[in-house]
This record gives structure tokens, sequence and C-alpha cells, in this order.
């Protein structure tokens, strides 16, 4: 048998023709919850809908879209009426609709409107049980994936705001079967570590499921029953989870949630020289009021005697003033000398002084992300080499493994 070969196109085409000849694909009417809808700026809807085992691709253009007697929204059980299409581009088919009716709520949804009302009523997300963060921590637990993005979003704003801050990383599954138990681990570890300050609970963007195991009874009164603060930073500003509900603090973004955890170290340097600054004048004003007072007590308004005793007790409290404005100046030049040496401390963290030594900073050209290690780069990468006074534009011609 004498085979034509067909390229991708006519492939797609001839697909597309079969569908069509399909008389029940052509006119058919399905029912499912909406997950990931999306309205594009052209009016043009786009969304899936699904059941428990399966999902397919919808289209929903902007003129049927006006017809509508409802606000679609992710979680509503749909009735559609419409057809099936190929779309040649990609060779995917999905549901072009025509009509739509909203058939109630969906299965995922109901769920977590019954647990959001349970939990509620128990008072799980009452204010008066919010703990504090802390505003000066010096230990943070965040709970995430070890390859997802949230992990590099949270580390960069804490080590640019405050590098003296120390991060424990206690990696959980953010999706998926495994999820629920891991994060529930992750909470009993570090209930188990003395010196955390405040734990942050996070994970990046996703589907209405991928979040949905945030929205566990479980993990809401494992956050709940947490002794340690707890911040948590689900998804993107638009995602809310019963987590989020339950939390002390929640947060739009993990970028937002490092940047509510820690207070910029700069903004405490500069109040640790205020605070000096007042100590410094309420101590030289005190001196000042005790001065004046002794001079108030003339020799000329006093019988010998007194005037005897008098200046005997002025020269003890002379020496008393001496010796206490001796201490406090000491003290004084003690705190300035711990302020410097915090100061030199910061600046010894700072990676554009490393660089002004002689060293460099490795990052992807196309990425902007930091090169730590051989197993970041691969041969051919294009990387950027910054010095101190500019970059040099490199290409990875050869690894060599240090022995």
């Amino acid at each position: 048998m004498n085979l034509r070969t067909l390229n991708v196109t006519e492939l797609n085409q001839y697909i597309k023709r079969i569908i069509h000849s399909d008389p029940i694909l052509n006119a058919i009417k399905v029912e499912g919850e909406i997950t990931a809808f999306k309205k594009h700026s052209s009016g043009h809807a786009y969304f899936l809908i699904k059941d428990d085992n399966s999902r397919i691709n919808c289209v929903l253009f902007s003129n049927n879209y006006d017809l509508l007697d409802f606000v679609p929204k992710d979680g509503d059980m749909v009735e559609i009426f419409g057809k099936i299409s190929v779309y040649e581009k990609n060779g995917t088919y999905q549901l072009y609709v025509n009509q739509m009716k909203n058939a109630g709520i969906g299965n995922l949804f109901k769920k977590f409107n019954d647990l959001k009302l349970m939990l509620e009523n128990e008072g799980l997300f009452n204010p008066l049980y919010k703990k504090t963060i802390t505003k000066y921590p010096q230990k943070i637990a965040v709970i995430t994936s070890r390859t997802g993005a949230a992990i590099h979003d949270v580390l960069s704003v804490i080590q640019r705001r405050n590098p003296l801050v120390d991060i424990l990383i206690i990696p959980a599954s953010v999706q998926g079967e495994n999820t629920v138990k891991e994060v529930l681990d992750a909470f009993d570890y570090v209930e188990s570590i003395n010196g955390i300050d405040t734990v942050i609970l996070t994970r990046g963007g996703g589907s209405y499921e991928e979040l949905f195991n945030f929205n566990d009874e479980a993990i809401a009164r494992r956050i709940f029953k947490c002794k340690i603060p707890v911040i948590s930073a689900i998804g993107h500003e638009i995602d809310f989870t019963i987590s989020d509900f339950v939390a002390d603090l929640r947060a739009p973004t993990p970028s937002a949630a490092a940047e509510l955890a820690t207070e910029d170290i700069m903004n405490i340097i500069k109040l640790q020289k205020k605070h000096i600054d007042d100590m410094a004048y309420t101590i030289k004003n005190k001196i000042h009021n005790y001065e004046k007072t002794l001079n108030q007590y003339h020799y000329n308004y006093l019988k010998f005697p007194i005037v005897k005793k008098m200046a005997f007790q002025e020269h003890q409290m002379e020496i008393a003033i001496e010796k206490s404005s001796s201490l406090i100046m000491k003290q004084l030049t003690e705190i300035e000398h711990k302020h410097q040496i915090l100061i030199e401390k910061i600046n010894g963290l700072n990676p554009l002084n490393i660089l002004s030594k002689g060293y460099s900073r490795l990052k992807d050209d196309a990425s902007n992300d930091l090169i730590f290690s051989i197993d970041n780069i691969i041969e051919g990468q294009v990387i950027r080499n910054e010095l101190k006074d500019g970059h040099i534009i490199s290409k990875i011609i050869a690894i060599e493994v240090s022995k």
C-alpha cells in the first residue's frame, strides 16, 4: 500500500473534517464545573470544564458571552451547548460554546464554602486568636516546595531586606496527594526547633485544583494550633484558601510574605541611632539641670557654718557629677563602637563591596538568576560576569569539576 505523506497542517485539517462530519459533536450538550476561567481583553473567555475524572478546554466568544444571564467563575456548575472542533495551530480539540447556563455550585467550590462556614463558626478565623507577627525576627521557617518559584522569591526578598535573619527551608509538596501529610509533618518539625520567630507557608500561583489542598481541614486546624505566628501566601493576589483565613496574617504573594515577615535593616540601624542620640541628649540635659540647681545656692545668702558645709557638699557633688559624666561618656563610646561594628558587618555582607575586592557575581544572561554552582550551568550557556565597575558577557565552553 502506497501512502501519501501528509504535512502537519494537512493532518490537523483532516482530523477537523472528521470531527465536523460527526452530527453529535456538532451539536452537543455537556455539564461540568468551570475552572481556570479567564476573560480576555477582546471579550472572549477561555476556561476548562471538568468532572471527577476528566476536563476539556472551552472557548466562549464575546458575542455569545454578552448573551449570558450570569457572570461565570471558577467553581460554577454549568450546562453548555456547543460543538467540538480542532484548533489547527496546535492540533488540540476544544469545545466551542454557543450557550451556557448556570447549573449551581461545583463540588470543589461547595466543599470550600462548607468548610469555610464550619471553621468560621468554630472561631478559627476570629481576630482575637491571631498572633502578632514578630517585627524583628532572628529566624524564619519557610514551608514550601524545594523547586518552586516561591522559595526564590522569599529568599531574595529576605536577604535583601535583612541579611542577618536566619532562614530555615522546610521542603513540602504544595500540590498532589502528598501535600497534606508533608505540610502537617513540616509544622510538627518547625515546633520541635527552638528559636523560630515566624513561619511562612507559601506556594506560587496555580489552578483552582492545584491550590485546593490548602483548603484541607487538617492543615487549617494545624495552622490554628501552631504556637508560632504563621503567614500564609498561597497563589496570587486573587487566590484565597482556607489556610489564608486561619493564618495569623495573609500575604497576597510569596514576595509580599517575605516583606511582611522582616523589617528593612537600614530602618533598624536608623532607629538604633535615634535611641542613642535621644539617650545622650536626656543625660546631658539632666546634668545641666543639676548644675543650674547647684548654682542657685550662693554663699552670700547663707551664714558661715552653712556656707562651709554647703561648700563641702558642692565639692562632693562636683566629684559625683564628674564620675557620672565619665561613666556615661564611656557607655556612649561603647554603644557607638558596637554600632560601628554592626555597620561594618552589614557592609561585609554587601555583595557590591565584595566585588571591589576582585570577586565577581555570575548570573544567567537570559533569566538573570544567580549562579552558585557548576550544577546550574551547561556548555554553551551565556552568562553575565558582574564586576565592581561593569559586566562581562561570557559563553561557557567547558566545565571542570573541582577535585
